[in-house]
């Protein structure tokens, strides 16, 4: 088990200088695997530039060898600085997707309007507040009146033809790329008054709006990656660019949205935790399916009580933990906007 204050302490001379001038020997060193985005180092070169720099960082190399090979990530890099300056950790919270039409409007989630006053008693307490939100053209392909009129082709392979379906069922649609794609009413069209917050979401002085599901051919739940993992939004690299370490999530729906950005977080290697209050979804029982599958993906569900203490939290450690988990099924950890992504096989 990787201890970070027993690392601090094996390296008095530890310094973000130095730190520093350890990953720029690391990245001179790195290659890029031609199947993912992964950049790696050979463990031994890894250990080497370390050992010259003198930090004994096996414990840490572990935790970050996939293959016989280090990950050259920005989540290594944060543990070393953190190891290095003592920092507490870095809270984000991600508000999802409360917009007009999933409270009262064409998609309307039953009590949606419930989470609004627990997300604006909570928001004071973080530093970076991010807010997604479905920003979708009018030929998007989640809305069934598009799929029914076949402006977007249905699979061969779909049980259901475009012309003869019906709202709310399930079809595979040819896109690029080929998904199976729930049929929804038409909602949060780009520049609607569907598409707007809340009235009554607060609006924060430290917030950031992160658009999703623009692309005509591809929905997109997950506030980091649309459903094909084909493309991103900036969420991903505004967080590592802030030195968060751990996320908050809440907002709606929690068997879609909600659920995937959560997901999506915590295979990022990010600490990710839900707020029971603060959510509400579609049905009772791919809701309850959902929250089982985060659990099992490492996602914490609290109450909104706990907010006030959890974000001054310090112990940064247990982000080596994570990566232990992470690196099982998910070896990708360093996107850009130039970088094309390959998703992991399950």
């Amino acid at each position: 088990m990787f201890d970070l204050s027993t690392f601090r302490s094996e390296n008095p001379s530890l310094t973000l200088t130095l730190v520093s001038k350890c990953f720029d020997d690391l990245c001179s060193h790195s290659q890029t695997d031609n199947q993912t985005t992964s950049m790696y180092v050979a463990r031994s070169v890894a250990q080497d530039v370390l050992n010259k720099h003198g930090v004994r960082a096996e414990k840490l190399l572990d935790a970050c060898t996939v293959n016989g090979d280090v990950l050259y990530s920005p989540t290594l890099v944060a543990l070393l600085q953190a190891a290095a300056s003592g920092e507490k950790k870095v809270f984000a919270l991600i508000i999802v997707d409360v917009q007009n039409d999933f409270i009262t409007g064409s998609l309307a989630v039953s009590e949606g309007e419930m989470v609004v006053p627990v997300i604006n008693k909570m928001g004071p307490h973080f530093t970076h507040i991010y807010k997604t939100a479905d920003w979708h053209p009018t030929d998007h392909i989640s809305f069934h009146s598009n799929v029914k009129k076949c402006i977007h082709a249905t699979s061969a392979r779909s049980n259901i033809q475009g012309a003869d379906s019906e709202m709310f069922q399930t079809v595979i649609v040819c896109g690029p790329p080929e998904l199976k794609q729930t049929l929804w009413p038409d909602h949060c069209i780009q520049g609607s008054f569907g598409a707007e917050f809340h009235k009554d979401l607060k609006t924060f002085p430290n917030e950031v709006r992160v658009n999703k599901g623009m692309k005509t051919t591809v929905d997109s739940y997950s506030g980091f990656w649309d459903n094909g993992d084909t493309s991103h939004t900036p969420l991903y690299n505004m967080l590592l660019s802030n030195g968060v370490t751990d996320v908050v999530v809440c907002g709606i729906a929690t068997d879609f949205c909600v659920g995937f950005t959560a997901l999506d977080a915590a295979r990022h290697g990010f600490r990710t935790v839900v707020v029971n209050e603060a959510i509400r979804g579609v049905m009772p029982d791919t809701s309850a399916g959902m929250v089982a599958r985060c659990k099992a993906a490492g996602v914490e569900f609290v109450s909104s009580a706990s907010i006030p203490d959890l974000v001054k939290e310090k112990d940064v450690s247990g982000a080596v933990d994570r990566i232990f988990k992470v690196k099982k099924h998910f070896t990708v950890v360093d996107i850009n906007a130039n970088q094309q992504y390959t998703p992991p096989v399950n």
